[in-house]
């Protein structure tokens, strides 16, 4: 069972900023050497079972198995949606399944390379692998071409990236230019903190100046006001 929490502390004139912005709070996980899908959002207003982005941010991150798909639409730098040509597979690392000819997958079995989720792909016309959590989000996808025939392999790493940008839906495609996004390493076990200062930089650790609960109340609360008094001036 890998278990890791990232701590995102965002100072106030930021999350005034971003909220004004109408930016959510992203994070993705690399696989290989890339990170293509948005794996959780934190909108800037909390909506039903979405809850918004605040001072202190915890994600707790718990994630023991995968599952695996694949798409027939050539994925492009760009595109937010895709869809999925089949049905997920649950995989764990050091499996290997074979996608027929067909589209189908066989059962997950052992005998993959440690580490990686391995693909025996005998579907042609280059379709594009899928990684997704235990829960079936969306966590990656192939951007770069797609499966050639033969074994394809995905490395999960314990590497993360967090980023604030305009809407999108948790398992789209990250967009090709992003503002100012923040790259973490956390390995199974560990916690890490990061700071959003209000100079909208991020800085490794909790913020410079300490709040007591009731601080952080009257922070949330001048912030509120704030985003309601810039946004009724917007329209």
């Amino acid at each position: 069972m890998s278990k890791q929490t990232i701590i995102v502390y965002i100072e106030e004139d930021q999350l005034v900023a971003q909220k004004v912005n109408n930016y959510s709070l992203y994070l993705a996980k690399k696989v290989n050497s890339t990170f293509t899908v948005i794996w959780f959002a934190k909108p800037p207003f909390a909506a039903p079972n979405q809850p918004s982005y605040q001072y202190k941010n915890v994600f707790n991150i718990t994630n023991d198995s995968y599952m695996v798909n694949f798409t027939n639409t050539p994925v492009q730098e760009g595109d937010v949606n895709f869809t999925s040509g089949g049905k997920n597979l649950p995989i764990n690392t050091g499996q290997i399944t074979t996608l027929t000819k067909y589209g189908v997958f066989s059962p997950a079995k052992n005998g993959g390379t440690p580490g990686d989720v391995s693909i025996n792909n005998e579907l042609s016309a280059n379709p594009s692998e899928i990684l997704l959590d235990s829960t079936g989000l969306n966590l990656w996808v192939n951007c770069s071409g797609g499966m050639n025939i033969g074994v394809a392999t995905m490395t999960p790493k314990n590497e993360f990236q967090l980023w604030f940008g305009p809407g999108q839906t948790a398992g789209s495609l990250i967009p090709s230019t992003l503002s100012n996004p923040y790259t973490i390493s956390v390995n199974d076990g560990e916690t890490k903190t990061v700071t959003y200062n209000n100079q909208g930089a991020w800085v490794s650790g909790e913020p410079a100046l300490s709040l007591t609960a009731e601080e952080i109340a009257e922070l949330h609360t001048r912030v509120s006001k704030a985003v309601l008094l810039a946004r009724s001036l917007h329209h």
